[in-house]
C-alpha cells in the first residue's frame, strides 16, 4: 500500500515539475523575450572588414555582411515586429549592454573576408 502512495507522489511531483518548467520557458521566451538573436547587417568592404556570402550555390553574386547580436526584446522595442525595413536594427544603441557587432577577422581561416587592402 505504501508503494502505491509513493508512486503517486512521484508522478505528482514530476508532473508538477514539467508543467512549471514549460510555463517558465513560455514566460521567458514568449512574454519577456529574454534571448539573444544574431542576424546579418550590410557591410561596406571598402571601409570595413566584412564576411563574404553567396546568393546561390554557384556563387555568381557575392554579398558582404557583418553580424550583430542583441536581445530580442530590445530589437522588438526599436523596430516592432518587422525588422526588415528598420534602420535602427543595424546599429547598437548607446544604452544597450549586450549588443555586439562582429566584423570578419583576417586570422580566422574558417570564414572568407573582404575589406580594405584585401
Amino acid at each position: 500500500m505504501n508503494v502505491r502512495f509513493g508512486e503517486k507522489l512521484l508522478i505528482l511531483f514530476l508532473g508538477s515539475f514539467v508543467i512549471l518548467t514549460v510555463l517558465g520557458s513560455l514566460y521567458r521566451f514568449i512574454i519577456i523575450q529574454d534571448y539573444l538573436v544574431t542576424y546579418e547587417i550590410d557591410c561596406d568592404p571598402e571601409t570595413q572588414y566584412c564576411y563574404t556570402g553567396c546568393e546561390d550555390d554557384e556563387c555568381f553574386e557575392e554579398y558582404f555582411y557583418q553580424e550583430i547580436e542583441r536581445h530580442a526584446s530590445m530589437l522588438l522595442h526599436l523596430c516592432g515586429a518587422d525588422i526588415s525595413d528598420c534602420e535602427d536594427a543595424s546599429t547598437c544603441t548607446a544604452g544597450e549592454l549586450e549588443c555586439t557587432v562582429t566584423t570578419c577577422d583576417l586570422t580566422d581561416t574558417f570564414n572568407e573576408c573582404a575589406g580594405p587592402n584585401k
